[in-house]
């Protein structure tokens, strides 16, 4: 019989070293657990608290959008009687440093509004942090910068429901402001479009979702193209962005997939002074022996415009010290204006203005419009020339021809525009959707945006700034 020689104690001491591999085992479980827990936790907290801070953020924001609005309902207001510190002529910035939240945690926000007197589109970007108590930890930080839009029909250079198209290899959009410095000063006398006021703040909308939305091909869009959804197309010699952005490339941070714009319904005046029948004719407005209504306008009614190598004219009598202001509601619902032949066109002299409401359809060829002169530099800002498409169901088709240059707003909710030509067009085109046939040059006019004064600012663009590079531009203004 065959006896072990391993004594009972050395038995015991292996079980020890067993036992305490499966502690050491069981005790890093443990501690790694921990770990795991404490940094799950302290990822949610920074998230808990990430959340803040958008918050904090978003609310410095509001706070500047209803000080901004509130200085439109009444001009008496003091953004410095309010808490706001003037930086310059106008520009604004404030901080608020009393927010707690649970656990010791405070917060603040600051905010740095540009235009804040609304004579240009405002800018508001807003810093706030968090900082967290207990251990010490880095500031949780949201940047955000929105874009304000005064409650216009004409807060953008062209917008559809539908579609923009461009066809041609050099056409283009790019904008000035005819009535405000770059520094938001009130110019002495407003200036037509030239080069040495263009801008890249030229814009381009479409609500739509679809793939189609904004068909830049081959043109320059200096300045933003927005859809309601999928990206902008852009072709090989065509681009998105500001002046010096290469050829075929689009710049995404002027690219956005969220616009909104409203297409109301137009209503035509009820004032009528004057009815003339059919235009088919050599026509001067006023005519002599018509008077202008209280406000100062001489309004006319016609059922449509319809010659052939004719002319419209709205000028300033002999003997009139004032040049005329003029409505002329349109009734043909079927076709409204069809100006056609070598020498057809609408003229519109220096310093006169014309508005048509028109619900049928619009072509305007031949020599096309003439509003005050045949250059960008001469003609008569795009105010002196209003077509409002008063048609609210089925197609109202808009055609406007020429080779020169036309200064107008039109807006249409219902029109198919289409615009043929390769001279300058200055101003703001809304419509369902807009299609710009040949090398025409699109200028839009800034101060359009703030056609009816009136109105409130809302938010045409936000944008959260996350990397360093985006922060950038504003970290100087929002380090006090």
């Amino acid at each position: 019989m065959r006896v072990s020689s391993q004594s009972p104690g050395s038995e015991r001491g292996s079980l020890l070293i067993v036992a305490l591999l499966f502690a050491a085992i069981i005790g890093i479980s443990i501690a790694s657990y921990l770990s795991v827990g404490r940094s799950s936790l302290t990822v949610a907290n920074r998230a808990l608290y990430s959340n803040a801070a958008m918050n904090l953020a978003e609310n410095g924001l509001e706070e500047a959008m209803y000080s901004i609005n509130r200085l439109v309902a009444n001009p008496s207001y003091s953004w410095t009687g309010d808490g706001w510190t003037a930086q310059g002529v106008t520009d604004m910035r404030r901080s608020w440093t009393s927010s707690e939240f649970d656990q010791n945690a405070t917060g603040r926000v600051r905010v740095y509004v540009y235009n804040f007197n609304g004579v240009s589109a405002p800018r508001i970007v807003a810093r706030a942090s968090v900082t967290l108590g207990g251990a010490a930890s880095a500031d949780i930080e949201k940047w955000v910068e929105i874009r304000l839009g005064r409650a216009s029909k004409f807060a953008n250079g062209l917008v559809a429901k539908d579609s923009i198209r461009f066809s041609g290899n050099n056409a283009s959009v790019d904008s000035w402001n005819s009535t405000y410095n770059n520094d938001g000063t009130l110019r002495g006398t407003p200036v037509p479009y030239s080069a040495s006021v263009k801008k890249d703040n030229g814009s381009v909308g479409s609500i739509s979702v679809g793939v189609n939305a904004v068909l830049v091909q081959n043109a320059d869009i200096f300045g933003y193209a927005s859809t309601g959804g999928a990206l902008p197309s852009v072709g090989n010699q065509g681009l998105v962005g500001p002046f010096g952005t290469p050829v075929g490339t689009m710049n995404m941070s002027r690219v956005s997939t969220d616009f909104s714009a409203s297409f109301d319904a137009v209503v035509a005046p009820t004032t009528t002074n004057y009815s003339l029948g059919g235009i088919t004719n050599d026509l001067n407005l006023p005519r002599t022996g018509d008077a202008p209504a209280a406000d100062g306008f001489y309004y006319y009614e016609a059922t449509q415009i319809n010659y052939t190598n004719k002319i419209v004219a709205i000028k300033r009598r002999v003997g009139d010290t004032v040049s005329p202001k003029v409505i002329l509601k349109l009734t043909n619902t079927a076709t409204s204006i069809d100006i056609g032949g070598g020498s057809g066109a609408l003229n519109i002299e220096t310093g006169s203005s014309l508005q048509i409401y028109a619900p049928g359809d619009i072509k305007i060829a031949g020599n096309g419009v003439t509003n005050g002169g045949t250059t960008a530099g001469t003609a008569n800002l795009p105010l002196s020339l209003q077509i409002w498409g008063t048609k609210t169901t089925g197609v109202q088709d808009i055609q406007i021809a020429g080779n020169g240059v036309l200064s107008a707003i039109v807006y249409a909710p219902q029109g198919s525009v289409k615009i043929n030509g390769d001279g300058d067009v200055c101003g703001s085109i809304v419509a369902n959707d807009i299609t710009a046939v040949g090398n025409a040059a699109f200028h839009y006019d800034e101060s359009l945006a703030n056609m009816g004064a009136g109105s409130p600012f809302r938010v045409t663009r936000w944008d959260e700034l996350t990397s360093a590079v985006s922060r950038a531009p504003y970290t100087a203004v929002l380090g006090f």
